[in-house]
């Protein structure tokens, strides 16, 4: 069994599988041993026959069976991913929309969420609902175009250390007001 034992030990060591500590070990047992280091040039010689016909093997067989073998592979991974083969083939209409759903699912619900809380803030905060002392309107805003407001009435204008004057005109448009300030420091006629 020790004689088996130094035979792997020496196939190992032909071979470059042992640690360093150990290889240097055998190593060391191989000087006094002829025998040994017969069964190591034997074991490295039979390496180079098997690694030199494996060679001549692979340059042996053909390109073809390689190409066959390559459209085999692709033919399995083609099998095995049924959504990538899916892809050419033509769409429905309920496809293409599932399709968009699931690629812009999480911008749909935050749209939802976003929608359903700016309606529960218009419930809760509009004029019907909520506290009606704090509405200053009892409907809703009047908007209307400039051109069809009245100007507002100016009933006084202070203007300190000078004279204010309030002219409303009428003009082609409509109703102009100018308000003209004159500081007191002015002398008129000069």
């Amino acid at each position: 069994m020790a004689e088996r034992r130094h035979d792997i030990e020496l196939m190992q060591h032909a071979d470059g599988e042992l640690a360093k500590r150990a290889s240097t070990e055998v190593e060391g047992s191989l000087e006094g041993d002829a025998d040994a280091q017969l069964k190591v040039e034997a074991i490295g010689e039979l390496g180079e026959l098997v690694r030199g016909h494996l060679e001549l093997a692979a340059d042996a067989v053909p390109q073809a069976r390689f190409d066959a073998l390559w459209r085999e592979v692709d033919k399995a991974i083609a099998q095995a991913e049924p959504s990538v083969a899916r892809r050419d083939a033509p769409v429905g209409l309920w496809r293409r929309i599932s399709r968009w759903f699931d690629q812009h699912r999480s911008h749909i619900i935050v749209g939802a969420v976003s929608a359903g809380a700016v309606a529960a803030l218009a419930l809760v905060i509009g004029p019907s609902g909520g506290d009606s002392s704090m509405s200053t309107t009892n409907g809703p805003i009047e908007v209307r175009p400039a051109a069809l407001r009245s100007p507002p009435a100016i009933e006084s204008l202070e203007t300190p250390g000078g004279t204010g004057n309030v002219l409303e005109m009428e003009d082609e448009d409509g109703h102009a007001t100018v308000i003209w300030v004159t500081p007191q420091d002015t002398v008129e006629g000069i």
